[in-house]
């Protein structure tokens, strides 16, 4: 864990670029591709997420109380059932933070990513992302608040039902207290 600590200066400069300022590189290489549109924005709302997951990961990492370092060292721990024992528990509440935020990420990069005017053409693809964008540059107000609250619930039931229960285990099977 330790011997990455010189790389995260590297990648918080990496992380300060937002992955929407890499857009028109992205459809520079890949609108040509069969999956075109599709697959830039996959790769920007990728690109926009990474940060999120990555950073909680090291915070967690880093967060290992010493003395289990120490203990796990002295149980002689080392590869596979030092992960599955000691790393994984504790940075399991981290991962699920990450990837809640980076979820969040990659519903706005969506806005961005599914609906662009490029070289002159629009391209677009089926999304709620898209939607929102479309009903913004048409000034279609009613289509711009059903997109919005189609995005909301969306993300209040992915909240309710998936990462409610994630925290809830995470808060009582590994907790690092």
């Amino acid at each position: 864990m330790h011997a990455l600590r010189p790389l995260q200066p590297a990648a918080q400069i990496a992380a300060s670029v937002p992955a929407t300022a890499l857009f028109p590189v992205l459809l520079l290489g890949l609108l040509r591709l069969p999956a075109g549109l599709n697959l830039t924005a996959i790769v920007l709302m990728l690109m926009g997420t990474q940060w999120y997951l990555l950073f909680n990961i090291i915070a967690g990492a880093s967060a290992i109380p010493q003395d289990l370092r120490y203990t796990a060292a002295l149980l002689g721990m080392k590869g596979r059932n030092r992960w599955r024992y000691l790393v994984l528990p504790a940075v399991f509440p981290f991962v699920i933070t990450g990837i809640v935020t980076a979820g969040g990420g990659a519903w706005n990069a969506s806005i961005v990513a599914e609906y662009t005017e490029f070289g002159g053409q629009t391209h677009s693809v089926l999304g709620i992302g898209s939607s929102i964008a479309k009903a913004t540059a048409a000034g279609d107000y009613p289509l711009l608040l059903a997109s919005t609250l189609s995005m909301v619930f969306a993300v209040v039931v992915i909240n309710r039902f998936a990462w409610r229960k994630l925290y809830s285990l995470a808060e009582e099977r590994f907790r690092m207290e």
